[in-house]
């Protein structure tokens, strides 16, 4: 299984940096003959689809195959033009009762980065909010038909511990994406809330994004770009490869407009320099494209943690995927985050404790946390030995 599916990495890697180059299908689409059903798994679980059409759909191959890969760029098109729709909807009642909105991904994201944005498909709408309106913009969005879709815990949950909470339609499901309604950047693991961006000067230098018809505002381009990275890193472990072609896809068409001193600036600032760096390491060696060799030397974490994240990192993106607790720990640039992190997972508050697991007795819910903690250090330990 591991064979193929590294050979099935292979594949969508020469398609992702030929379709980022502008060239031809590379040499592993034509080498031998193909596993396509592992390779259209893992492109649709990587949700690479339609990028994968555009580089090979006119290569003399299987019809089976090409009509499964144009089916998802179909689709793909038709959810972006769907979520046009409903962004723009949701930025007119915004406006309407005067909660200001950042777009974060989503639509917005694919219309600046890509040169057809129906190739980078979504799964939600990510909205910033200023936290004085989260409950301004939690109310509105209920009346819009929007209700908590979290199975895991409950909204007052997200509401006092979390940065973000997430909303599904309850009238047109099929046709209307999640909402996920941010006010902050980062959600790190456990109670502890971690190193993040300075929301004020986010909004600050917000810009205007899209070219609908609805007026749009998102981060910066040098904002966007620690953002995408540190929800990569710190989200997703270093794992998924679309983050990876947004964040190449931004460098390749910003690069070298973008402030890099001040982007290692507000890395060092806000202590999230190790989210950062490797997020941007690994794209300069994925797609050869990446910041000035001078600035990843400013980046660069010293220490165990960079250490021991380099040596994970160095034994493959399948073993990170796995490590999605312990990869935003060895992250953090500051001890006291780190300090702060641990002890909340190891004597969260009570009433965290009763709300994150819904019990009623403090006893009840220690257990709850406690039986989770040893389950997520097992999976730990077992995706970190060798193998």
């Amino acid at each position: 299984m591991g064979s193929s599916r590294s050979r099935a990495e292979a594949v969508l890697a020469s398609a992702t940096r030929a379709f980022l180059e502008g060239a031809p299908a590379g040499a592993a689409l034509a080498a031998g003959s193909p596993d396509w059903e592992g390779i259209l798994r893992r492109a649709e679980g990587e949700r690479l689809a339609p990028l994968l059409y555009t580089v090979v759909g006119s290569l003399s191959l299987p019809a089976a195959v090409l009509d499964r890969l144009r089916a998802g760029w179909v689709s793909a098109r038709r959810q972006y033009l769907l979520g046009v729709e409903q962004l723009c909807r949701l930025l007119g009642e915004f406006e309407r009762e005067g909660v200001a909105l950042l777009t974060l991904k989503g639509p917005a994201l694919a219309e600046a980065l890509y040169p057809d944005p129906g190739l980078r498909p979504f799964t939600d709408l990510d909205l910033l909010v200023r936290a004085a309106d989260v409950r301004r913009a939690v109310s509105l969005l209920s009346a819009l038909g929007y209700r908590h879709q979290d199975p895991g815990h409950s909204l007052e949950y997200d509401l006092a511990w979390r940065q973000s909470a997430r909303f599904a339609s309850a009238e047109s499901p099929a046709d209307l994406v999640p909402v996920d309604l941010h006010w902050g950047l980062l959600d790190y693991p456990g109670i502890a809330r971690g190193p993040s961006m300075d929301l004020d000067e986010v909004w600050e230098r917000a810009v205007k994004v899209g070219a609908w018809s609805q007026a749009a505002r998102g981060p910066c381009p040098e904002d966007l770009l620690i953002y995408l990275a540190l929800h990569w890193a710190v989200h997703h472990a270093l794992s998924g490869a679309l983050w990876g072609v947004d964040l190449a896809l931004l460098l390749r068409r910003h690069g070298g407009e973008l402030d890099w001193e001040a982007v290692a600036e507000r890395g060092t600032r806000w202590g999230i320099r190790g989210g950062l760096y490797f997020a941007l390491r690994e794209i300069e060696e994925q797609f050869a494209v990446g910041p000035p060799a001078t600035v990843l030397r400013r980046l660069r974490p010293r220490g165990l943690r960079p250490a021991a994240l380099e040596w994970l990192r160095r034994r493959g993106r399948e073993q990170l995927e796995r490590l999605d607790y312990l990869v935003p720990v060895l992250l953090m640039d500051r001890i006291p985050d780190v300090l702060r992190a641990l002890a909340g997972a190891a004597l969260p508050p009570a009433g965290w404790a009763r709300v994150r697991y819904d019990k009623q007795s403090a006893l009840e819910a220690y257990l709850a946390h406690y039986g989770r903690i040893g389950k997520v250090c097992l999976r730990t330990v077992r995706a970190a030995l060798p193998r």
